[in-house]
C-alpha cells in the first residue's frame, strides 16, 4: 500500500494531485494545507511520497520540503511557480527535493515518480551493502578483541590466536564471531 501526503491550500490542486498519485499507484492520500500539520503527520506515520504544492497556508513550503527530506525517508516533490522554479531548483535539488513547475503536468509527475522509484531501488541496495559492512566491521572488532584476550591470558601469539578461533569455528561449525564471543565471555568476566 503506497501512501502519499499532499500539502497544499488549493482545493483544485488537491484533486489534481490525488488523481495523478492514484494513477501512479499511491492508493492512500492524506491532505493538509499547513506545514505544521504536515510535520505532525510524518511523526505519526510513514509516507512513500510527500507532495508539496506551494504556497501553503502558513509558509511558502520551501523550508517544509527541506525538513521532510532531513526527517523522513519519503520522496519529496515540491511544485512551484514557473518564475521561481530555476532558483528553487538550484536551492532544493542539492537537498534531495524534486522540483516541479506549475502547472504540474501528468508527464512530469510520471517521470519524476519513475526517477524516484529508481533512486529508491538504488538506495535500498546501498543500505543493504552498508548493513553488511557494518556487521563485518563489528565482527572484526569482536574477533580482534578475542585474539588480544587469548594473547594476554593464554600467552598465544597473534597467529596462534587467529588459528585457534578459526579452528574452533570450523570444528563446531559456527561463526568466528560466535567463538570470539565465547572467548570473551570466558576470559573477560
Amino acid at each position: 500500500m503506497s501512501k502519499v501526503l499532499i500539502v497544499t491550500k488549493s482545493r483544485k490542486a488537491t484533486e489534481l494531485i490525488k488523481d495523478l498519485m492514484q494513477e501512479e499507484g499511491y492508493t492512500q492520500c492524506r491532505v493538509t494545507d499547513m506545514s505544521s500539520e504536515a510535520r505532525r503527520c510524518v511523526e505519526e506515520e510513514f509516507f512513500d511520497l510527500i507532495f508539496i504544492y506551494t504556497p501553503l497556508s502558513d509558509e511558502i513550503g520551501l523550508n517544509l520540503s527541506v525538513y521532510m527530506v532531513q526527517h523522513t525517508k519519503s520522496g519529496v516533490f515540491i511544485a512551484v511557480s514557473e518564475d521561481t522554479a530555476r532558483k528553487t531548483q538550484d536551492k532544493l535539488s542539492s537537498n534531495g527535493v524534486i522540483v516541479l513547475r506549475k502547472p504540474v503536468s501528468v508527464e512530469a509527475v510520471h517521470h519524476s515518480v519513475l526517477a524516484l522509484r529508481a533512486m529508491r531501488f538504488r538506495m535500498g541496495l546501498v543500505e543493504e551493502e552498508n548493513k553488511k559492512l557494518i556487521t563485518q566491521l563489528e565482527d572484526m572488532k569482536i574477533i580482534n578483541r578475542a585474539k588480544m584476550v587469548l594473547m594476554q591470558c593464554l600467552g598465544m601469539s597473534e597467529q596462534q590466536a587467529h588459528r585457534y578461533l578459526e579452528k574452533q569455528a570450523m570444528d563446531l561449525r559456527v561463526s568466528r564471531r560466535y567463538i570470539a564471543e565465547q572467548v570473551l565471555n570466558t576470559y573477560e568476566t
